[in-house]
């Protein structure tokens, strides 16, 4: 089975798109700036969560996949 490399650029583009959506999920919700800088920084440790996980179920090995952490 194929697995997904997680490059430079893509990692890059992955932590860029995130706070672009927070900062307008927070002015859009909360129709303020302050908000969506809230949201931004309330949203980087998911989007490094997220990151870890599609990381570590690339990296898969066994029969049943099981994840080397």
């Amino acid at each position: 089975m194929d697995t997904v490399q997680l490059t430079r650029p893509t990692v890059l583009v992955f932590f860029s798109i995130g706070p672009v959506v927070d900062f307008i999920f927070g002015c859009v919700l909360e129709r303020s700036v302050v908000a969506g800088v809230v949201f931004i920084v309330c949203g980087l440790p998911l989007a490094a969560l997220f990151y870890f996980l599609f990381k570590v179920s690339g990296e898969s090995d066994g029969e049943y996949g099981d994840a080397h952490l």
